[in-house]
């Protein structure tokens, strides 16, 4: 029975190795509006249909690689939102985000890369998803497409 237990038990440490790879990384991204007043959040929503095409233009299943491929254009990113909108400043860098909810999974309180993006003050209600490992993943059997003008202005601005 003992050496039963120990091969479970070995088994289920292997299987835990074997899985740990870049299960446990995070990249997530927020983004806070000037305001909860209904143009800002119509902004927002703007400036989140702009991010959400850049993330995918940038995306890679390696998260090494989506991390240097976000580290080297956030700051280009920042240029073109704040042309389109107006006062908006982006930076990459690891936050906290305290438990959550997302997806009827529970965030634990730790840190992860997130591309944070702050509309204006930064005062309103801020949206945020996990765009590594899954990207923006849906609990639904809707397909979502994502079309925006802004599209060929990010794609512009990858091809520089």
């Amino acid at each position: 029975m003992r050496k039963l237990l120990f091969g479970i038990i070995i088994i289920i440490f292997i299987f835990c190795l074997l899985n740990n790879g870049d299960g446990d990384k995070e990249i997530r991204v927020r983004i806070i509006p000037n305001s909860d007043s209904r143009n800002d959040l119509l902004a927002k929503e703007d400036v989140k249909s702009a991010v959400i095409c850049y993330l995918e233009m940038i995306y890679d299943k390696s998260y090494d690689k989506y991390l240097d491929n976000i580290n080297d254009t956030y700051n280009d990113l920042e240029k073109k939102l704040d042309s389109l909108f107006g006062e908006v400043s982006v930076s990459f860098s690891k936050h906290t985000l305290y438990n959550k909810t997302y997806n009827n999974n529970a965030i634990k309180n730790e840190e992860a890369y997130t591309l944070y993006i702050v509309i204006g003050n930064g005062n309103g209600s801020n949206w945020w998803g996990s765009v590594y490992p899954r990207f923006l993943s849906v609990n639904s059997s809707e397909v979502l497409e994502y079309k925006s003008l802004f599209y060929d202005l990010i794609s512009k601005l990858k091809e520089n």
